[in-house]
């Protein structure tokens, strides 16, 4: 165990922490339904201290008459107020007329009734200051205030996701590039904002759940292949109000805003009378789409092919047929293991299903002039498409604000999750090291389809083979020569260590509460007092505790399972692993807030400390060969056991202040700056400064606004009503680093199966610090056409210093690398989003609307002697790379270079397959030469039938000189298309969303096709060269350890493809029955389509796929599984 934080900053911490003793408490959200009540105009007196006489200034008239957009009725009781000044109000007249005194210095009137969008009004005189007020069945743009910052909200309303990164793709795909996890349900999304502001930290954004800071472990490790401990699939998207994107201006969060923030506000109490919501819904979800690989007859050729090629048949050919080794190529009717070689199974065919939702929530609020509250009971349960695996989640949340004195409130949370998962692997894992292949997706496409999923046995009576009812290979692990009992040892006879399993004994014996189960339970506090001094003056606290703990076991039963050898190991059969995780955290954030108005002026201040603890324990057990597949138990009779685990403790604390200024409404500046430490900072680091024994980062920003649309020469009318200006500078950073990079340290390692050894990890680097982001924006805003049409666009433009990154060590040190800040990267790009009002009738009402999001990331800086030094085989025409390779599916096939994306595939280009021996010889008459890396045999010839490589220096060889930058996983632009149409109460929801010139790595793809393993392949490779003068793009079959082996399948363009897609991902109907009681005050039934149809030219089964939390791994797909279409019905009831 390690514990990773200096004495120093423990005692700073403590000193600090005696604010967190006198001020307990948490939450942000207050009681403001009860105090946001429409005043008169004449009230600005009201809240004024005794003895205190309110300010006097030059007034005003001003007079209008507000209208139904739709019918151009006039509306009364309509509120009109002076923009950001509730003190100055009125309501319309029954004829929709109303006068307002407001000073002088009111340039702007904010007006808002029930069921409508609010407007602005630019004054632009005293008489005939008009609006229109839209239906709140359009997408809102208006509110009371003006934001200086590139942000986005959206209120959840109806929802039916089963984690809110769904909505977050579905309604703000121009705002954050998504990519989907996996087809599991409750797995959410990879989400990044304006571009990779990191290549080794955490890159996703910073969630903020209720104003307090969230630990998501997006780098912690799970035991199935696939699966994503997923902690916001703990938080029900019911029990959300809203999310908003914050974009820039990030520097109010210190280290920990560089990747932009998602803030999360969850439902609170509004209504004192008390109201029941109640929603019912569930739905199906059908099988995804399958790949076509081949079948018995063409993969028994294939086979033959790639047998034939295999060093011991090419040094003895009477193995290939010798009916020890390959009974499965006698097509002899009479040969009595024919029945059991010659099946012809879709071994996909019963590894998916159509699965179910169900989805129960009710909701309670109520209260009175002491208190709202706000109660939520949730259940979910979710079958997910492929077999074996599902998912349930208990949510109970209570929010509460209580008025304790009258100037003092305090809102107090209580929530508690738990999410279940009965769980197998999903796709490919990066290697098989450890065990073999336990992936019932993988193996539905792998297993020989020659073979049959059900035993064979000896008939008594004809003595012939008969097909019985249960899985075949249930006493496998136990035999290796006996056909009839594990018919999937084939290929270890042939030497080949790649016997797979029967995948339905898997799903068969794998479910259970002991074998493959994760369980997460997530308890968070929540108190946050407020006390209100002067109607200027308050102090708040907000005090959270959070607790996760994720239990997960993992199983492969020995029933089904074949030999299979681990180096330094031994054979291995079944497999059993388990891991206990457990994260606590408290947060406090304290904080003064200040705010006044001077006539013109407004002035909003406030300034705190926040203080995070964060600790997290993990433990692991693994085992092998478990003899009872029943009650599996890692106990003293398992082979191989290994066990560890880890204990971090993390502690950052801030300093922050923040001041809002306008003039008149008009124009508009807001300075932020933060100071925050971090027990994972060094104490030497060369950006901020030292103070108390630690080191200081500082994040300032400066955001600037001009509304353009109230100065008195901006003319408005039907043309535009409304022009903002914005721009800003902000500098904000990332903490996530190595919690050991500050120090020298050795972990265990096993070296063999009985032994283990210290290896030297890291070695000490005191002025490793956070990265740090400096944004640069500049945002335009517009209303046009009578508020008809909404419009926006901001350019920006990023550098992110000091980026964490590896640098080369001196061989002497013992490692190959360490951490430093000696890297920089850059994104630049831009966000449009528009919407416009097609149609507005009474009955009838069209909008659409469409988000569009550009990024273009370039890393800048690198350790300089970080180096890839390219050159021919004569030492000549040397080109240097300022960068270093990660293997990620592949090796060193991923670029991390001065001038190219974070990211970029960095591989081999191809130009088709050589179709004969002219063809083969394209090097001046000669062929291209294969390095073989023995001094005997150094050079073997590319020759017909095998994929032409690019020699890219002309020295007639292929190596790692030739390898060039081959595709970009980031896309062009990306975003989503949106329309609703409503008729009456009737209503239509139609949400696309697309991302174009994205580059996908098809991992799966060059398994698959690649011609060098046992495993069944696509139908692809019927068409694979077999020859002379065969025209194809597919190279022939061959194995490994050929000597005809050219590694056809290297990481190149071919399982390179276009990842653009367009996807119809939402398409719903709601009718709002027209019926109301005593007890029952709404009803609504609807009815939806998700992931109806994707337009793409990818081969792959789903374009949007990205297999780890990390940017080294973005773009690439392991096969996991994809979305299916799906149909929910449900219903709403008020009561």
């Amino acid at each position: 165990m390690k514990r990773r934080i200096s004495e120093t900053f423990i005692h700073t911490a403590v000193r600090a922490g005696l604010c967190l003793v006198l001020l307990a408490g948490t939450t942000d959200n207050m009681v403001r339904a009860q105090e946001e009540t429409a005043t008169d105009s004449t009230s600005l007196n009201k809240r004024l201290p005794k003895g205190s006489k309110a300010p006097v200034y030059p007034m005003r008239t001003v007079k209008g008459i507000i209208t139904d957009a739709a019918t151009g009725q006039p509306m009364g009781g309509v509120r009109i107020q002076a923009l950001n000044q509730k003190n100055y109000s009125t309501l319309t007249e029954e004829d929709g007329s109303y006068t307002l005194e407001v000073p002088t210095f009111v340039y702007a009137l904010y007006v808002n009734a029930p069921e409508y969008n609010p407007i602005q009004i630019a004054l632009k005189g005293d008489e005939g200051q008009n609006g229109e007020l839209y239906s709140n069945a359009f997408r809102g743009f208006y509110q009371d205030g003006t934001t200086l910052t590139a942000q986005k909200e959206v209120i959840l309303d109806e929802t039916s996701s089963i984690s809110v990164e769904t909505d977050i793709q579905n309604l703000l795909a121009g705002d954050v590039h998504s990519t989907n996890r996996s087809g599991l349900p409750g797995q959410g999304a990879y989400l990044t904002i304006r571009g990779i502001n990191s290549i080794n930290a955490n890159a996703q954004p910073l969630f903020i759940i209720d104003g307090n800071m969230v630990d998501l472990e997006e780098n912690r490790t799970s035991l199935h292949e696939g699966y994503f401990n997923n902690l916001l699939a703990g938080l029900d998207p019911e029990n959300v109000e809203s999310v908003k994107i914050l974009k820039n201006g990030t520097a109010l969060y210190g280290a920990k805003g560089a990747n932009g923030v998602i803030q999360i506000t969850t439902k609170r109490g509004k209504s004192m009378a008390t109201k029941i919501n109640v929603r019912i819904y569930g739905g199906m979800e059908l099988a995804p789409k399958k790949l076509d690989v081949m079948g018995g007859d063409d993969y028994r050729s294939y086979l033959g092919d790639l047998i034939s090629t295999l060093n011991r048949v090419q040094t003895n050919p009477s193995t290939s047929s010798n009916p020890q080794y390959t009974p499965m190529l006698n097509n002899n009717p009479d040969y009595f293991f024919y029945p059991l070689f010659h099946n012809n199974s879709d071994w996909q065919k019963d590894m998916y299903q159509t699965a179910f939702t169900q989805n129960y929530k009710i909701n309670v609020e109520g209260g009175d002039d002491v208190g709202m509250y706000s109660l939520s009971l949730g259940y979910t349960t979710s079958e997910s498409t492929g077999k074996g695996t599902d998912f349930s989640r208990l949510n109970l949340r209570f929010n509460t604000d209580i008025k304790v004195f009258s100037n003092l409130h305090t809102a107090i949370d209580i929530a508690y999750n738990q999410t279940s998962y009965n769980v197998l692997d999903n796709g490919w894992s990066e290697n098989y090291d450890m065990q073999n292949i336990g992936s019932t997706n993988v193996l539905g496409l792998t297993q020989a389809p020659f073979l049959s999923p059900y035993a064979y046995y000896i008939d008594e009576n004809t003595k012939r083979l008969q097909l019985s009812g249960e899985y075949a290979g249930k006493y496998a692990s136990t035999t290796k020569t006996n056909w009839i009992a594990n018919p999937f040892s084939f290929p270890n006879q042939l030497g080949i260590n790649e016997a797979l399993r029967n995948p339905y004994w898997i799903i068969e014996n794998g479910k259970g509460n002991n074998k493959n189960y994760a369980e997460l339970t997530q308890i968070n506090i929540n108190v946050a007092p407020r006390w209100q001094i002067t109607k200027q003056l308050s102090l708040f606290d907000r005090f959270n505790y959070s607790l996760n703990r994720n239990n997960e076991k993992y199983f492969l039963p020995i029933n089904g399972a074949t030999q299979y050898s681990l180096t330094d190991l031994g054979d291995i059969s079944s497999v059993l692993k388990s891991q206990f995780t457990k994260e606590t955290t408290i947060n406090n954030d304290f904080r003064i807030e200040w705010a006044n108005n001077y006539g013109a002026h407004t002035i909003d201040v406030f300034g705190g400390w926040r203080y995070n603890n964060y600790s997290y324990s993990y433990t692991f057990m693994r085992g092998y060969n478990n003899e009872n597949d029943k009650l599996p138990n890692i106990g003293r009779d398992m082979k191989y056991i290994n066990y560890g685990g880890v204990k971090d403790n993390w502690i950052d604390m801030s300093y922050y202040l923040n001041a809002d200024y306008n003039y008149r409404n008009k124009y508009f500046a807001q300075v932020t700056a933060s100071a925050q430490s971090s027990s994972r900072f060094g104490k030497e680091t060369k950006s901020g400064f030292q103070l108390g024994g630690v080191s200081w980062g500082v994040f300032p920003s400066l955001q600037l606004g001009w509304l353009i649309s109230s100065e008195p020469w901006f003319r408005t009318g039907k043309g535009i009503q409304y022009l903002k200006l914005t721009a800003g500078v902000d500098q904000s950073g990332n903490d996530d680093i190595d919690n050991y990079a500050t120090r020298t340290y050795w972990e265990s390692q096993n070296m063999t199966s009985n032994t283990a050894g210290l290896v030297l990890k890291n070695i000490e680097n005191s002025s490793i610090q956070w990265e740090t982001t400096t944004r640069y924006n500049v945002g335009l805003e517009t209303s046009l056409l009578n508020n008809r049409l909404h419009a926006g666009l901001d350019l920006f433009w990023s550098k992110t210093d000091n980026l964490l990154t590896l640098k080369e060590l001196d061989y002497v040190s013992g490692m190959g690398q360490y951490w430093t800040n000696e890297g920089a990267l850059q994104n630049r790009g831009f966000d449009v989003n528009v919407s416009a009002i097609l149609l507005n009738k009474k009955n009838w009402k069209w909008q659409v609307g469409a988000t569009l999001g550009h990024y273009n990331n370039k890393i800048t800086a690198l350790p300089a002697n970080n180096i890839i030094s390219q050159s021919d085989i004569n030492g000549g025409h040397t080109r240097l790379i300022n960068g270093y390779t990660v293997s990620a599916f592949g090796t060193d096939n991923i670029l991390m270079a001065v001038g190219e994306a974070a990211g970029s595939f960095f591989g081999y280009q191809t130009a088709g397959v050589f179709a004969d021996d002219a063809a083969a010889r394209c090097n001046n008459g000669d062929y291209l030469k294969y390095p073989t890396g023995v001094k005997e045999d150094p050079y073997r010839n590319f020759e017909a039938g095998d994929v032409h490589f690019i020699d890219q220096n002309g020295d007639g060889v292929i190596n790692e000189a030739d390898k060039v930058v081959i595709g970009n996983p980031n896309p062009d632009i990306y975003g989503n298309l949106f329309t609703t149409l409503n008729y009456k109460r009737l209503r239509l929801d139609v949400n696309f969303k697309y991302s174009l010139g994205n580059d996908v790595y098809n991992y799966q793809r060059s398994v698959l096709e690649g011609g060098n393993t046992t495993y069944n392949q696509t139908t692809a490779m019927v068409n694979r060269w077999t020859y002379e003068g065969q025209q194809t793009s597919v190279p022939r079959a061959c194995y490994t350890d050929s000597k005809d082996w050219r590694d056809n399948e290297r990481f190149s363009d071919r399982w390179i493809e276009d990842g653009s897609y367009l996807k119809l991902k939402n398409v719903r109907l709601t009718y709002d029955i027209p019926y109301s009681s005593t007890w029952l005050q709404g009803l609504k039934v609807w009815g939806e389509a998700n992931n109806l149809f994707t337009v793409s030219k990818y081969l792959g089964t789903d374009p949007e796929t990205s297999s780890r939390n990390s940017v080294l791994y973005r773009g690439i797909d392991t096969g996991m599984l994809s979305l299916g279409r799906s149909f929910n019905i449900g219903v709403s009831i008020n009561l």
